[in-house]
C-alpha cells in the first residue's frame, strides 16, 4: 500500500476486548457457511450439555479431558439416534452432529459447556441403492433425561479411570495454576460458580476511600 493510500473503518475497537462489529460479521459468515456447505437440509435438534461446577473447573485447565467428555456426549447422541431409527425399522443407519465448545456464560463467566446440532434421523441406503435420510420424531423430555443419565454415568466412569473423581462438588485446587497463585485459583473458582471473588477487598477499599474523601465534593454520590 502506498503512503498516500487510505481506507475507511466504520467502527472503532476503542480498546475493548470484543468488537461487536467483527463478532457479528464472523457469526453471520460462519452460519452461512455451515448452512450452505456443511449441514444438509434435514430436521435437526439443538442439544446443550451443561456441567457441574467442579467439572467446569477441571475442563477449564485440561483440554484433553474436555475432548474426552465431548466424545462421551457425541457417542451417546449417535447411539440414541441409531437406536431410535432401529426401532422404526431402519438398521445400519448413520447420523451426524455439529458440536461447539463454549467456554463462557452470558455474563462472560467461566462456564465450559457444549452446544450440539444433531440430525433428527439417520442416513441409510434406500431400496434403489442411493443414500436417503430417514427422519425420526424429535426427542421427548423423557428421552432427553435418559440421554443425560447415560452421559452422567459415562463421564463419572471416565473421571474414575483418570483419577479425577471426587465425591463433593467443591472446586478444589487440582489445577496447575494452584502452584503459582492460590488466590487466582479462588478468583477463577468464583467465576465458575458465578459469585463475587473480591467482596472483602472491595469493601475494604471502599471503606478506606470513603474515609479519605469524606466531605469532598468529588466523592459525593460514590457510596
Amino acid at each position: 500500500m502506498s503512503s498516500n493510500s487510505g481506507f475507511s473503518v466504520p467502527f472503532s475497537y476503542k480498546g475493548r476486548g470484543f468488537c461487536p462489529s467483527c463478532g457479528g460479521r464472523r457469526i453471520t459468515e460462519r452460519a452461512a457457511q455451515l448452512v450452505d456447505d456443511v449441514l444438509p437440509p434435514v430436521p435437526v435438534s439443538q442439544w446443550v450439555l451443561t456441567l457441574p461446577y467442579r467439572l467446569r473447573y477441571l475442563l477449564a485447565w485440561d483440554h484433553g479431558l474436555t475432548l474426552a467428555v465431548l466424545a462421551v456426549h457425541a457417542q451417546t447422541l449417535l447411539e440414541f439416534y441409531r437406536r431410535q431409527s432401529s426401532t422404526n425399522g431402519i438398521s445400519g443407519g448413520h447420523t451426524g452432529t455439529l458440536m461447539v465448545i463454549q467456554r463462557f456464560g452470558s455474563g462472560l463467566n467461566l462456564n465450559v459447556h457444549f452446544h450440539t446440532v444433531a440430525f433428527d434421523g439417520v442416513f441409510s441406503r434406500a431400496p434403489g441403492g442411493g443414500l436417503a435420510f430417514f427422519p425420526t420424531a424429535a426427542p421427548s423430555d423423557a428421552e432427553v433425561a435418559q440421554v443425560l443419565d447415560t452421559i452422567r454415568r459415562r463421564v463419572r466412569r471416565l473421571l474414575r479411570r483418570r483419577g479425577r473423581e471426587r465425591r463433593d462438588e467443591g472446586i478444589g485446587t487440582e489445577a496447575p495454576l494452584a502452584e503459582a497463585s492460590v488466590a487466582l485459583v479462588g478468583i477463577v473458582g468464583a467465576s465458575v460458580q458465578g459469585r463475587v471473588a473480591l467482596r472483602t477487598w472491595w469493601a475494604s477499599w471502599r471503606g478506606g476511600a470513603g474515609r479519605w474523601c469524606r466531605g469532598s465534593p468529588t466523592c459525593r454520590g460514590t457510596g
